[in-house]
């Protein structure tokens, strides 16, 4: 029985094959500093949340936007699928800028994730255009 089950287990690992990096989700566990960014972010397999002294975004399932991991410096975008009450943010960015030092942007919307390149978006005074930039430091 034994050397059935480890037979099968050979057959399935040839078919199968490794699981790429790609294919495997980011996890990391982040922290902020400074008066807004006091805090941490998870990205976890299924679950993101990150708590600041302003925002309190709770454990949520959520889906990828965009990821690109191919370059020097990891990128990460993701949308939480259902706020908690405390929670400003919708959208949440992570951008490698060295070794351990990440930017972490968060946007009150997919829509304000979608157009933070155009002018009229940027540094714009609006209360649903404002983001959330901080640096951070992947813990692990």
């Amino acid at each position: 029985m034994r050397a059935l089950t480890l037979a099968a287990m050979l057959l399935a690992a040839v078919f199968v094959g490794p699981v790429a990096a790609d294919e495997r989700p980011f996890t990391g566990a982040f922290e902020g500093t400074g008066h807004a960014c006091s805090g941490n972010l998870y990205i976890r397999e299924k679950t993101a949340e990150w708590n600041t002294p302003f925002s309190v975004c709770k454990p949520a399932r959520y889906e990828g936007l965009e990821k690109d991991f191919a370059g020097e410096h990891k990128r990460l975008a993701l949308r939480i699928k259902s706020r908690s009450r405390r929670c400003a943010y919708e959208v949440f960015e992570v951008e490698q800028v060295s070794r351990y030092g990440w930017n972490a942007n968060a946007y009150q919307s997919l829509e304000a994730f979608q157009k933070r390149s155009q002018p009229d978006w940027q540094n714009s005074p609006l209360p649903e255009r404002l983001t959330l930039s901080c640096p951070t430091i992947l813990l692990d």
